[in-house]
């Protein structure tokens, strides 16, 4: 298993974001995990890193209307 730091989007507050790279049974699998805090909010997309980059925007913007 690895760990790669990659770019996050400037959405909030603090943000981070990192690929996570594994290998079992023959097979390689890439998950990209995204974190955005803005105030006591915290949003997490978590999965295929083309679904993420896709998905974040609108995740982020979900959490901003359940304050």
């Amino acid at each position: 298993m690895g760990t790669e730091k990659t770019a996050a989007p400037d959405l909030g507050d603090e943000q981070w974001s990192q690929l996570l790279t594994y290998s079992a049974g023959g097979q390689r699998s890439i998950v990209k995990q995204t974190a955005i805090r803005t105030g006591n909010i915290l949003v997490i997309v978590s999965g295929s890193p083309g679904l993420v980059d896709a998905h974040l925007a609108k995740a982020f913007d979900k959490g901003q209307h359940m304050r």
